[in-house]
């Protein structure tokens, strides 16, 4: 896993928790004849695509117009700093 800032893992973490949350509120909803494996896998698939691409999004790649960031309120610093955000998501994020 990448060295990251106490700020950078937060958000990270929770990202984690976000898709964890959504995923079990989707399951306990579910009342689809198909197995809870197969819908649980797709969801997992679902949310991670979702928040790379996002993560790709605010890294500046999905448009060349649009240039985001993510600034804590604190230290007033970059969460992006020394980072691209769409490949630290990969060691937090289930796909």
């Amino acid at each position: 896993m990448r060295k990251l800032n106490p700020n950078q893992e937060i958000f990270f973490r929770a990202l984690h928790d976000i898709q964890e949350e959504v995923i079990q509120i989707a399951l306990s909803k579910c009342k689809c004849k198909c197995s809870c494996e197969n819908i649980e896998a797709l969801l997992y698939d679902v949310t991670y695509d979702t928040i790379f691409n996002i993560m790709e999004l605010i890294d500046g790649y999905a448009k060349d117009n649009l240039q985001l960031d993510i600034i804590d309120q604190d230290s007033k610093k970059s969460l992006k700093e020394n980072i691209q955000l769409h490949d630290v998501c990969v060691d937090f994020i289930k796909s």
